[in-house]
């Protein structure tokens, strides 16, 4: 993966992440995201928010390498 495609999957998992939490009920959050002791006034995610977002990020970069590939080789082709 490149470093714009993988920066972009990044970008988009947390976009996403963040759309889907903000979108929840206040008790419904807490399964995700908890207080963070260790940081005054932030925030930390819970293991249930980690899972998310990881699978988010690797659908990401997934399907963006799956276009990436299928560019290329569509490129080699057309070189033949």
């Amino acid at each position: 993966m490149s470093d714009k495609n993988f920066d972009t999957a990044c970008q988009l998992a947390d976009d996403l992440y963040f759309k889907f939490i903000d979108s929840l009920d206040c008790n419904t959050v807490k399964e995700f995201v908890i207080a963070d002791e260790d940081n005054t006034g932030g925030t930390k995610n819970t293991e249930k928010g980690s899972d998310l977002y990881w699978q988010l990020e690797s659908t990401i970069k997934e399907t963006l390498d799956k276009q990436m590939r299928e560019k290329w080789k569509l490129k080699w082709l057309k070189k033949m």
